[in-house]
């Protein structure tokens, strides 16, 4: 029997009729009176006990636990809530040839402050390439290949470029303490998905457990007999799609959990933008905003890898539907696409360019 909370109104109103029961010739509903004011008081301490009740009720289960009662329903499962990570990977900048430099140069972009983990010697060439890790914690520090960065103190390290690059598999690995939706997320799956020695399912627990993972599936046979092949979407990254420092982060943590036997590898979904051409009634920049945002809505809970043997149809049916629940929209003509598509080979349906026609 689900467990409501009666108003400090409704309390006060049967209080007063108790009142009037009990205690013949008298009427707790007339100002002034003390038995008034003793019915308000009574139905303030029970209206709290109430209150301490349903809260109490709500940790009873992992769907509605908060915070630190949330973790302890994770604990019970063998589950850690994700902490927060610093980011790493490498940065590109030039320098005197065949010198080294020391760990502990830094490194600035933006606001995010990256610091050399180990010793860096440049080629004859003059390229030196340094292993770096954010200073701080958090999905902040992430940065893609190509990216502007800025030497701090040059005049400590002489002959090194005051400007560089990010590497070319990105600056990754960083994410933020995990939220308690994410954390409810994995319980639950836990609960419906038991562990089974080596079931898909494992494997995409496993995955999901590496901070900054917000999903990820599962094929077995992705690269022959004895193989499972993992694709998985990042927090913070554009359409959620992982670098390949990403990849790196998490294949480690499936080498360390795998099964004996099997072959678990590591992958980012191939992104592969769909165009949608239509024509909106009313045309109006608000009702454009409300379609675009359904439609990424959509993308995000239905799309998923295609892979061998498990291809991944996406209906034309679910942009219509996006397309209809948008606040604004009286009717629309689909014009492109207007049959189903089928995305396999890792391919993943991300939203492309949305065009109107009159």
């Amino acid at each position: 029997m689900a467990t409501s909370t009666p108003s400090l109104n409704s309390l006060s109103q049967r209080i007063r009729g108790a009142f009037r029961q009990e205690l013949p010739d008298t009427d707790a509903t007339i100002w002034p009176n003390t038995l008034y004011v003793i019915g308000k008081v009574v139905a303030l301490v029970l209206h709290e006990a109430h209150l301490r009740a349903t809260w109490i009720y709500r940790q009873i289960f992992a769907s509605t636990a908060d915070g630190a009662h949330l973790d302890r329903h994770a604990y019970e499962l063998g589950l850690t809530r994700k902490p927060a990570t610093r980011a790493a990977g490498e940065i590109e900048i030039t320098a005197t040839p065949e010198t080294t430099y020391p760990a502990g140069m830094r490194f600035l972009s933006g606001a995010q402050s990256y610091v050399a983990t180990e010793a860096a010697t440049a080629s004859v060439a003059g390229a030196l390439v340094v292993t770096v890790r954010a200073a701080e914690a958090g999905l902040a520090g992430n940065r893609e290949a190509g990216e502007s960065v800025a030497l701090v103190d040059p005049a400590l390290y002489s002959g090194v470029a005051t400007t560089g690059s990010v590497g070319a598999d990105g600056i990754g690995g960083g994410a933020d303490r995990e939220s308690d939706e994410s954390l409810r997320a994995r319980i639950l799956d836990r609960k419906r998905r038991t562990p089974q020695g080596g079931a898909e399912s494992d494997y995409e627990q496993f995955a999901r457990a590496v901070p900054g993972v917000s999903k990820a599936w599962a094929q077995r046979f992705a690269g022959g007999p004895g193989t499972i092949g993992v694709w998985f979407l990042m927090e913070g990254r554009a359409n959620g799609i992982p670098t390949a420092s990403d990849v790196a982060a998490v294949q480690a943590a499936l080498d360390a959990r795998r099964m004996i036997r099997a072959a678990a590898i590591a992958a980012a979904p191939v992104m592969r933008p769909l165009d949608i051409d239509l024509t909106l009634v009313p045309d109006t920049e608000a009702n454009r905003a409300a379609v675009e945002a359904q439609l990424a809505a959509m993308f995000a809970a239905r799309a998923r890898p295609g892979v061998a043997g498990d291809a991944f149809v996406l209906s034309v049916s679910w942009i219509a539907e996006a397309i209809s629940t948008a606040l604004g929209e009286d009717r629309h003509r689909l014009r492109a696409p207007l049959t189903d598509i089928v995305y396999s080979g890792g391919e993943m349906p991300v939203l492309g360019t949305i065009r109107y026609f009159s």
